[in-house]
């Protein structure tokens, strides 16, 4: 990882990316840099590696506790490296140097043979065989076990070996408060169908360092397998030792399944997966091929314009103006008097982190040192805040002394934060002292112009001319820009930057921005300059256009209407992964040109719309072949423009990391893995969606809601992910919202069609523990754009490593060779600087071949995205218990899928599951499913149903089981057939009005009981004559009375239930009324024709 650390792991990781065919001089004499292996000792020196240098987002923690990183460096910084003890191993891009072999982990000899012995024998007087696969989960929980066949051996004489792959969670394995780890030893053991178990090895903890305190996330082991060993393992066992005051000595057996065994449907003889390119191609280069496959084949792609223009590759030209020091050079800083001492100073647990107040006058620049006591002796950490109180910086290279440079925007009471590393206690030393010398004398100037459009042809020169007391003077002439600098009685000059900015503003305002460099106050004496031309230092040949860059995306398919799942393709986010863009434009190419030839991707593109964005980061790419091929973010400068590293020194680490910029579980959001330091490799921007591309990638997934799975293709190492892709580094390691069991199954279903078509391109197997989700098998990446696509959009969201691991030897080990983010592309000479082009030929062809395999397993994705389009099948599962009946014990259950991944809901009450209900899930991140108890004695019923991704939902399904014994005995009692009505005060219209229209209501109340399946209410009126109206003696309304017949019907008992009965009364205006009481006797009847 950049910036601190990632996942630790046997071997490691890329996200980061690299440069060009070609090695590029580096302007004004830059220093050329290397990628080199770089092995330390402890986590400890990653930190202080991976903050001091700028290191590759590759990790790989050896089998000794050593840790290997890929680091840039010059022949300085190889050195500085060297001075610090660490092991330099081989340089990646071209380098003859033999490679550094893996030593074997170290255990304490006693635990060692024992846990070997009881893997190889077991228990003594404990059977494990036959044993009920759903059984309590114990001490040790195996998460999967997986054989495979990989390529070996150098290019042009490669061949396969066979390899065992195991992942165990041990849950007495931890870190101590001390850092160190604690648990058992756990040793492997396999056999074959004749059940004999080989002698067991040793499985390696597998930690994430990137949290505070360290976590431990699972034991995992790769094997290469000898030639004696089964032709078909059939089962692992693996056998971990007691733990002290702990665990008991266990032995836990699991069934090995053939990683990427299920077979593909070839393609048709014929099928076109040759290279459709020559080179490794720029994003100007990408684009004219893709819009000439668009024109050739309209029936097929069309092109859309992206919303956003990018930022452009374009700079303002600029100069850094101090003395005969090249104009891209920083100044040195040169430490003047002692502002604050502290000699001795201390940390105790009553004071863990010590605050140092410190009175700051804006503009002045300081620097800051603390070290241990003695000296580094303490592993420190400092920090700086304003006085609001917001942190300004903060300083962990993992060692001590440890020193920052600060100029205060604002004068005011500033507070310096010392600590130790995760909590380390001792004494310091504390000095803060003033940065004097060419820092404070040197003057930076900006172009007003992008350099394409004049600021490349202004020039500069700061003159001393050579006499006293001359004064301060600038003078304009064209586009140059003279500076006589003053001088005093004696002839020295006594121009300081401060004044010299001031009067470069006055009088070249059209021309330049003056400043002193990074907000100093600039009391330095300017010194003389020769004339120089400001430069943009922009170096990519007139067919690459300045300014910004119009993205196109291309949209393949016969239906392209958003009737038909959609599939987003998009690559190369970081500039320096060469390889990726090809494999868009590959993929492209394979889908449109076998079309009318190929039965299956005619039926692909009948039935899928394809969407490819062939380089989210033009303008980084351009830089990173044409000016720095290190280069892995975006171009736009969005540091600080006055206090920030904004001038031309800091040119080569400008730009935002895409793969951070997103808004879904974020850095703004309290997510790890990204940086608010705008020269850092992760950082995050500004704000969430604060890049013009950025944005672009997210409208293509708002504006075409067809799109059900995406595809972010990085390099290299060789990983394939998905979300969650974040966590908080609280102590806790708090992820992003897993997905469901069910869910991540259907990522893992899915993945292994685009797995498989990687593998049948050449061989080359993504590695199981680089399968999964991106936060358990690599780091947390907050902001990323898988999150972005799973969490915001429900898109099914993967993310590639191209340029998986080479194991070059033929015949033994697992020891890597990394490839690098820009390998040969074909012959020894091909490659970028960033890539592994060795002398011996041993990886020509790699980069070529990388992107001819991702592009096939981007065909895989495509296949899947048809599968899901076509899929109206509810899927099929299974309830697994230990016992469909005991004598007391609880009975233990599991749910199985038996044809494809769902989503299973389940009751355990015998009540009807619904979407509300439980989900079924995993027993923890990347494992396997529940082990549930149902404990209670009695019957108990468990019903469930399952939903596919699709959201085709199964029929419930049940399962009763007992737990204890069960008598079936008789209790009853009966009921009489009972029908009772009691009415209540007898409804009354009131009185009525002579002459006037009105509705009239009266209510009275039945009170019910019925024993019956069915009973009804009724009223009626009986009498002979005026039936149904009201009588006063002979005298009848002339309208009838409302409410009769049948008020209310009951299919079920009912006990004293009050009804109401309501009556309406119609009264006209010329209806005769006669004097007296109008009423009539009515009859209620309950009854039932099922007693």
């Amino acid at each position: 990882m950049v910036g601190k650390t990632a996942l630790a792991a046997f071997a490691a990781s890329a996200l980061l990316l690299a440069g060009g065919q070609s090695a590029f001089a580096a302007d004004d004499g830059a220093p050329f840099q290397k990628l080199l292996e770089v092995t330390v000792d402890s986590q400890t020196a990653v930190d202080s590696v991976t903050t001091k240098f700028d290191a590759a987002e590759y990790k790989r923690v050896n089998d000794d506790g050593t840790i290997t990183l890929n680091v840039f460096a010059t022949a300085d910084e190889e050195a500085a490296l060297k001075g610090k003890g660490y092991t330099i191993g081989a340089t990646i891009e071209d380098s003859n140097t033999g490679k550094q072999r893996m030593k074997e982990r170290q255990e304490i000899l006693d635990q060692e043979a024992l846990a070997k012995t009881v893997a190889e024998q077991g228990l003594k007087g404990t059977k494990f065989e036959g044993r009920s696969v759903v059984a309590v989960p114990g001490d040790t929980v195996i998460q999967r076990a997986n054989t495979f066949t990989d390529i070996v051996g150098p290019s042009g004489a490669t061949t396969t070996a066979r390899f065992l792959y195991v992942e165990a969670f041990n849950k007495s394995t931890g870190f101590a408060a001390n850092g160190s780890a604690t648990g058992p030893t756990l040793a492997l053991s396999y056999a074959g169908a004749d059940g004999v178990y080989v002698p067991a090895q040793n499985i390696s903890r597998f930690n994430d360092t990137d949290t505070t305190p360290v976590t431990y996330m699972y034991h995992r082991q790769l094997f290469r397998l000898p030639a004696n060993a089964p032709a078909d393992i059939k089962t692992v066992r693996v056998a971990t030792t007691a733990t002290t005051g702990g665990a008991a000595a266990s032995v836990e057996t699991f069934p090995v399944t053939e990683w990427l065994g299920k077979d593909l449907p070839p393609h048709v003889a014929g099928f076109k997966n040759q290279p459709f390119f020559t080179h490794y191609m720029d994003p100007t280069e990408n684009r004219a091929d893709l819009d000439a496959l668009a024109a050739a084949h309209p029936e097929l792609v069309s092109v859309e314009n992206m919303p956003e223009l990018s930022s452009g590759y374009q700079r303002k030209s600029m100069a850094n103006m101090n003395g005969t020091v090249a104009i891209t050079s920083a100044p040195a800083a040169t430490l003047g008097a002692t502002l604050a001492e502290i000699p001795v100073s201390e940390m105790t647990a009553a004071q863990p982190v010590v605050k140092i107040p410190f009175n700051a006058i804006q503009g002045q620049t300081i620097r800051a040192t603390v070290d241990g006591i003695p000296a580094r002796s303490t592993d420190l950490v400092i920090a700086l805040k304003d006085p609001s109180g917001k942190t300004l910086q903060t300083i962990d290279t993992g060692t001590s002394p440890e020193v920052l440079t600060q100029t205060p925007r604002i004068s005011g009471t500033y507070t310096f934060e010392v600590s130790g590393y995760q909590g380390e206690l001792g004494d310091f030393s504390y000095r803060v002292q003033e940065v004097t010398g060419p820092w404070t004398q040197t003057v930076t100037l900006t172009s007003k112009d992008w350099g394409h459009q004049g600021g490349d042809q202004v020039q500069a020169e700061f003159l001393n001319p050579g006499a006293a007391n001359s004064p301060l003077g600038v003078t304009v002439t064209d586009k140059l820009i003279s500076v006589s600098l003053a001088t005093g009685a004696d002839g020295a000059l006594t121009s300081t930057a401060g004044q010299v900015v001031a009067a470069i503003n006055e009088k070249a305002s059209a021309l330049v921005t003056a400043a002193t460099f990074r907000g100093d106050r600039g009391a330095g004496i300017v010194q003389p300059r020769a004339k120089v031309n400001l430069d943009d230092f922009l170096n990519a040949p007139a067919s690459v256009a300045r300014g910004p860059f119009q993205q196109h995306l291309y949209r393949i398919g016969t239906k392209r209407d958003g009737s038909k799942p959609g599939v987003f393709l998009f690559c190369q986010q970081h500039a320096r992964e060469w390889a990726t863009g090809l494999t868009c434009v590959q993929t492209a190419h394979e889908l449109v040109e076998n079309y009318a030839t190929d039965p299956q991707t005619k039926q692909l593109l009948d039935n899928v719309e394809v969407f490819i964005s062939p380089n989210s980061n033009p303008d980084g790419a351009h830089y990173s072949m044409y000016d720095s091929n290190v280069q892995r973010k975006t171009l736009a400068n969005r540091c600080d423009p006055i206090y920030g590293p904004s001038d031309i020194s800091q040119r080569n680490v400008w730009g935002v990391d895409m793969n951070r910029n997103s808004g879904e579980y974020s850095l703004f959001d309290g997510y790890a893995g990204a940086s608010e330091d705008c020269t850092n490799e992760t950082y995050a921007g500004p704000s969430e969606y604060s890049e013009p591309e950025t944005r672009n990638e997210g409208w293509v997934v708002d504006h075409f809601p067809n799109i059900k799975f995406m595809n972010n293709i990085h390099s290299y190492g060789g990983y394939f992910m998905w979300a969650p892709g974040a966590y908080k580094n609280d102590g806790m390691r708090t992820t992003t919202p897993a997905p469901n069991i069910g869910i991540e199954k259907y990522f893992f279903e899915a993945g292994e069609k685009i797995l498989r078509r990687i593998k049948d391109s050449r061989g080359t197997v993504i590695l199981p523990q680089r399968t999964g989700p991106i936060a358990d098998v690599l780091y947390s990446a907050a902001g990323n754009s898988a999150d972005d696509g799973y969490y915001r959009k429900g898109i099914i969201a993967y993310s590639f490593e191209t340029g998986a691991d080479r194991m070059l030897n033929t015949t033994t080990g697992i020891q890597p060779t990394t490839v690098g983010f820009q390998p040969c592309f074909g012959a020894v000479g091909t490659g970028g600087n960033q890539g592994a082009c060795p002398q011996n030929g041993s990886l020509v062809n790699e980069g070529r071949d990388e992107a001819l395999e991702f592009a096939a397993g981007n065909f895989g994705l495509v296949e899947s995205a048809y599968d899901y389009g076509k899929d109206v099948t509810a899927p099929t599962t299974a309830i697994e218990v230990s016992a469909d009946k005991t004598s007391g014990a609880p009975v233990n259950y599991t749910f199985n899928w038996l044809d494809e991944a769902a989503v299973i809901h389940y009751t355990t009450d015998g009540s009807t599951p619904t979407l509300s209900s439980t989900k079924y899930n995993s027993q923890r991140a990347r494992s396997v499913g529940e082990v549930l108890t149902l404990s209670t004695p009695g019957k108990h019923t468990v019903k469930w149903f399952a939903v596919d991704i699709k959201g085709n939902q199964s029929a419930v399904q049940s399962k009763t089981v007992s737990v204890g014994e069960t008598v079936d005995g008789p209790v009853g009692g009966t009921v009489p057939a009972t029908l009772a009505l009691t009415l209540g005060t007898p409804a009354t219209f009131g009185a009525f009005t002579p002459g006037v229209a009105k509705e009239y209501t009266a209510t009275t109340e039945a009170t019910v009981i019925s024993t019956a399946g069915d009973a009804a209410l009724s009223v009626a009126d009986p009498s002979p004559t005026n039936t149904g109206y009201l009588v006063n003696g002979t005298f009848a309304l002339a309208k009838p009375l409302q409410g009769l017949g049948t008020i209310k019907t009951w299919s079920a008992p009912t006990s004293n239930e009050k009804v109401t009965v309501t009556f309406k009364q119609a009264i006209g205006d010329k209806d005769p009324l006669r004097t007296g009481t109008y009423s009539k006797t009515l009859t209620f009847t309950l009854s039932t024709t099922n007693p």
